[in-house]
Order: C-alpha cells, then sequence, then structure tokens
C-alpha cells in the first residue's frame, strides 16, 4: 500500500481543485482538509473522494467558485447559502462566521445552506475548539442521503445525518465527537466494496430487510443501513431525526421528506465560548480531571485501553504525519486516474 507525505497530497489535491475551477485559496482549503481527514484515520472521507467531486462537477451538482452569501442574520444568528460549492468552504465560512459572533455574544446559532457535501463533519467543530471554542454541529443530506432506514423500517427514509462536537482539550487535542446517527457512515460501505470485503455486522439490511454484510445490497439493491444502537436503534433514529429538523429545517436545506432535491448537506453550528461560564484555568483543571477518570478505568480482558473521544484522531494525526498517509490500491488506482483526467501530475508514492 503506497505511502504519501501529507504536504505531497495537499499540495497535489489543490492542483486537482483549482482545474475543476476553484480559486487558490479555496483549493487549498479543500485540499487541507480532505488530507486532514487522511491524517486522522478517516480514510473515507480523504483523498479518495477527489472522483466523486470530479463526477459531481461535471454533473452540475457543484459549483466551482459559487459565493457564500447570507441571506439573514442578527448578532448571535445567521443563516448562509453557499450556492452550491463545494461544502468544505461554505461550512468554513459559517463555523467562523459564528466563531465570531460567540466571541462577542458568548454564544452563536449559523446555519448553512445549498453547499453540496462538506466531507468530514468533526473538521468544523475542531476549528472551534482549537480557538478555544465549543462548537455543536448537524449535518443532513436532504432527500439525496436517504440511505438509512427509520427503526423497525426496511426502507431509505433518513440520511446517515451525522452529528459532530468539539471542546477545547487540556493539552491541545480537542475532545471530539463525530459521528453518523446510522449504524455507519455510507462511505465505509463503498470503501468495503472497493476493498472487496465484507461491511461489519450490523451495518445494514438488504432490500426485503433481512441483514446483509454485502456490500453490493446496498450499493445496486436499495438495501438500507441501520440506524445507531441495534436493538436501541430508536436512539439512533430519534437523532437523525434531530439533524433533519436542524440542519434541514433551521438552515433551510430541507429535510428527508423533500420531494424535490440536490446534493446539499444542510448544516447547523452552535458555538459556545465556555469563559461565559468558567474561567479558563477551571475549565482546563476540570477537563483533565475528567480525562485522567475515564483513562483509569479498568478494561475487559483483551481491550484496549480507554480512549477519550478524539484520541483515535490525535493519535493517528501524530503517526501519519511522521509515517506518511497509506492509500489503498483501489482507492489510489481511481484518484490516480482522476489526476490524469484533470492533467494533474500524479506523484510518486514516498514509501
Amino acid at each position: 500500500m503506497p505511502r504519501f507525505a501529507p504536504e505531497t497530497l495537499r499540495t497535489t489535491l489543490t492542483r486537482a481543485f483549482e482545474a475543476l475551477g476553484f480559486g487558490t485559496d479555496d483549493a487549498a482549503l479543500i485540499a487541507r482538509l480532505l488530507v486532514l481527514s487522511n491524517l486522522s484515520g478517516h480514510d473515507t472521507h480523504g483523498a479518495r473522494l477527489l472522483p466523486r467531486y470530479v463526477q459531481w462537477v461535471a454533473d452540475g451538482h457543484i459549483v466551482p467558485g459559487a459565493p457564500v452569501t447570507v441571506v439573514q442574520e442578527t448578532p448571535t444568528t445567521a443563516v448562509l447559502d453557499g450556492h452550491f460549492t463545494l461544502g468544505f468552504v461554505a461550512a468554513t465560512r459559517a463555523v467562523e462566521l459564528a466563531m465570531a459572533k460567540a466571541r462577542t455574544h458568548q454564544v452563536s446559532a449559523v446555519g448553512v445552506r445549498n453547499l453540496s457535501h462538506v466531507g468530514r463533519a468533526g473538521a468544523y467543530p475542531e476549528m472551534a475548539a482549537a480557538a478555544g471554542l465549543v462548537c455543536l454541529a448537524f449535518v443532513n443530506a436532504q432527500g439525496w442521503g436517504r440511505l438509512a432506514a427509520p427503526f423497525g423500517g426496511i426502507t431509505r427514509r433518513v440520511g446517515t445525518n451525522p452529528i459532530a462536537a468539539a471542546f477545547p482539550g487540556p493539552d491541545g487535542d480537542p475532545i471530539l465527537l463525530d459521528f453518523a446517527t446510522s449504524a455507519v457512515a455510507a462511505n465505509k460501505i463503498r470503501l468495503a466494496a472497493e476493498r472487496g470485503v465484507a461491511t461489519g455486522k450490523g451495518w445494514m439490511i438488504d432490500a426485503q430487510g433481512a441483514p446483509s454484510t454485502d456490500p453490493a445490497d446496498f450499493l445496486e439493491q436499495e438495501g438500507a443501513i441501520l440506524p445507531l444502537g441495534g436493538d436501541q436503534g430508536h436512539k439512533g433514529f430519534g437523532l437523525a431525526v434531530l439533524v433533519d429538523l436542524l440542519g434541514g429545517i433551521l438552515a433551510g436545506s430541507g429535510t428527508a421528506a423533500a420531494e424535490t432535491y440536490t446534493l446539499n448537506n444542510g448544516t447547523f453550528y452552535v458555538v459556545i465560548d465556555p469563559a461565559a461560564f468558567v474561567p479558563a484555568d477551571e475549565l482546563a483543571r476540570q477537563v483533565r480531571a475528567l480525562a485522567d477518570y475515564l483513562h483509569q478505568s479498568p478494561t475487559r480482558p483483551g481491550a484496549a485501553p480507554v480512549e477519550m473521544p478524539g484520541e483515535y484522531e490525535a493519535r493517528h494525526r501524530r503517526e501519519r504525519e511522521r509515517e506518511g498517509i497509506p492509500i489503498d490500491a483501489g482507492s489510489w488506482g481511481a484518484l490516480r486516474s482522476a489526476l490524469e483526467g484533470l492533467g494533474v501530475p500524479v506523484p510518486e508514492a514516498d514509501a
């Protein structure tokens, strides 16, 4: 499996998105966030997405260079319209605006619609946590994203509707939650198909409602992803509905019930300045104390030590910054073809 230095991938992807029609700053932003997903151990949302974005630009689902405009605004709230630029750009503008408002008014909420695909939802709360702020993110997918069954149902009715949140950590790495409200993100099923392996058990059902681990049942036969929680999947389904209400209705993108739709990750951010509630030194002390307490928990036989949310990503970032980013053969073949089609030099592997 070839490995690439992070800077090699960032440079190559920046050139690719420039070739697609994005300005240099936006292309560099998109490349940075894609590579950050790889660095964080979430290859499903990393460089392998380029071929899909190339196709979506060709199909008109993504409009390179489209402006991000303010639809309505108050001192603490706003709704933005991304006009179908790639969601990385519009979502970043939204969270930056929410951060600025929270610094002045302690709490803010910003929704953004018409922004195609935002990639890894956790990247945006991480931006706020790096600035000492708390951020909650809710991402729906309108009718386009109907990939998961409601609890007890067998047909696709809701999106995978991720929720993400980040909190400043005591040592610089954020405490980070980032998960689909379905049993798994759809990209993990696509990645299993690319690698020629079965999916995990409990991820999905086939079109008749029977459990399945064959990616083709989802990708080719209209099977559905199950809600998060297994036998307690009413909880994941409830969270999916919450995301549709916030990202779909408040941000104005439309819900899973939309009769007409396009690729549209309606996103809703809430940002909080924790200094409005607790002094910075006390915040750090209590967060560290909680982390230490949880780390000290005994574990089941054979289980890994307890990790705080976000430590998985931080650990992978340090490892992959040092050793390079691995890209599996299937993803690399598709990525290479996309780069060649754009006229972008294909990089040599660093390892």
